[in-house]
């Protein structure tokens, strides 16, 4: 796992065809007509074709603006880094319910199939604040770093019971999401999830290949046997545990999930 949950690899090749660089010039009279009505005193624009839709970075007032338009001139995207003095007042009062005292360190406002979302950043203690928030108030995440001594005692004692203590504590985290309120601990190579009742909901355990189970080599010596392992995991989900390989033939990686008993489940 690598202490990472979603990893995108992409290839110089694939992202040239993807997003390709384009002049002002080329860009069609109803693109261009619609992008100038939002941004008249638009600077440093730079603009990109991908997937058929419209790509511009510019800066207005020195902060960068994003939007994405299609071939009809209509704005399907758009991305603002605001100031704090553009930061509504109802995103702020829904961040001081959990924050009362903070000094904003990153602001973003981001437009989407008629949805608007705020992303506030900030730091308290050299701890991270993270808000997301809509255009009413209304609180879609919230992530907080937490420092060793905010973890609860009842999720470390588990910890401590089922798998031993944790000698050293790479990061910690409580988060609201959809209402439903979960902390993250991570340390020794492995992570923990649990809800706010103590519930374990999720366990990912970093594995040298000593220890990933006879069966599954079994399985890899038959069916990837000219490839190596590079990389190990246990995941434990609810108690259905699956472990996915990474194997590397050529400079060539592959990463197959496994049941304990050596079946395949899947390949990436």
């Amino acid at each position: 796992m690598k202490k990472t949950i979603y990893i995108l690899v992409f290839v110089l090749l694939g992202m040239s065809a993807a997003a390709q660089s384009i002049s002002q010039e080329n860009i069609p009279a109803v693109v261009l007509n619609s992008f100038q009505l939002k941004f008249p005193n638009a600077e440093d624009i730079r603009w990109k074709l991908k997937d058929g839709d419209y790509e511009v970075r510019c800066k207005v007032n020195d902060k960068l603006n994003e939007v994405t338009i299609n071939y009809k001139g209509q704005i399907l995207k758009y991305h603002q880094d605001l100031y704090v003095s553009q930061i509504p007042g109802v995103v702020l009062k829904t961040i001081r319910s959990k924050e009362p005292f903070f000094d904003v360190g990153d602001a973003d406002k981001f437009e989407e199939g008629g949805r608007t979302e705020y992303q506030i950043e900030f730091k308290i203690d050299g701890k991270h604040r993270y808000f997301w928030i809509d255009d009413k108030g209304h609180l879609i995440k919230y992530r907080k770093e937490l420092k060793d001594d905010e973890i609860p005692a009842s999720i470390m004692e588990y910890i401590r019971t089922n798998y031993g203590p944790l000698d050293d504590i790479d990061r910690a985290k409580y988060v609201i999401e959809n209402g439903k309120k979960y902390y993250i601990i991570a340390g020794d190579a492995a992570v923990f999830l649990f809800d706010d009742k103590v519930n374990l909901l999720e366990y990912h355990k970093d594995l040298p290949e000593s220890k990933v189970p006879s069966p599954i080599m079994s399985t890899i010596h038959e069916s990837y046997k000219d490839y190596d392992i590079r990389d190990a995991d246990m995941t434990d989900r609810g108690g259905v545990v699956t472990y996915t390989i990474r194997l590397e033939k050529s400079h060539k990686n592959v990463n197959v999930t496994f049941n304990p008993e050596g079946r395949i489940l899947y390949v990436k």
